[in-house]
């Protein structure tokens, strides 16, 4: 559940600034064109989501949030993009979706908030496809890209960008299953 100062802060002008100028970026980073089924952790108040949805127009994205007045505000969008936007409210920590429903999942400025970023990034794979992209992007805090890529590496995905700054940048690919 979000603060008052933490909704107060996902609508205020800094922060869709931010949005503004940092997505973008990232999203242009992603090696690969973003394809398919889209998941979105944490989507807050849609900023980023109406991001997704304008800049990549052939998928469908799920977004999904813990906090349920969220979930109620991301409401609006979904009349104006239809049945290429699902809304969910979920847990980043135990994801409500099937094993391997997504191609590509997205999460910005999620992970500094979670208590457990192990099983963040385990859920998060466990809903990516083999081949999948994962995509995440925070304000560095303490190591926590070095943790993330650890992470990773650690259940088999390949880094495919890294970009270490104030707001860092990852970008990794699900590895495919080892044939016996």
């Amino acid at each position: 559940m979000l603060s008052a100062w933490q909704r107060w802060w996902m609508s205020a002008w800094p922060h869709r600034g931010l949005v503004r100028w940092h997505v973008p970026r990232f999203l242009r980073a992603c090696p690969e064109p973003f394809r398919g089924e889209v998941l979105e952790i944490g989507a807050g108040t849609g900023w980023t989501t109406r991001r997704l949805l304008e800049t990549f127009p052939q998928v469908a994205l799920t977004a999904v949030d813990a906090d349920h007045v969220a979930v109620q505000q991301l409401e609006w969008l979904r009349e104006r993009y239809g049945q290429r936007l699902t809304v969910a409210a979920a847990n980043a920590l135990d994801l409500p979706f099937d094993r391997a429903a997504f191609d590509v999942v997205v999460a910005i400025n999620v992970l500094r908030f979670l208590p457990d970023k192990t099983s963040a990034i385990a859920q998060w794979l466990r809903v990516l496809r083999p081949g999948g992209l994962l995509g995440v992007s925070d304000r560095e805090a303490g190591g926590l890209l070095a943790e993330v890529e650890k992470l990773l590496v650690g259940e088999g995905c390949k880094v495919l960008y890294r970009r270490d700054a104030w707001y860092y940048s990852l970008w990794a690919q699900k590895a495919y299953p080892v044939e016996a």
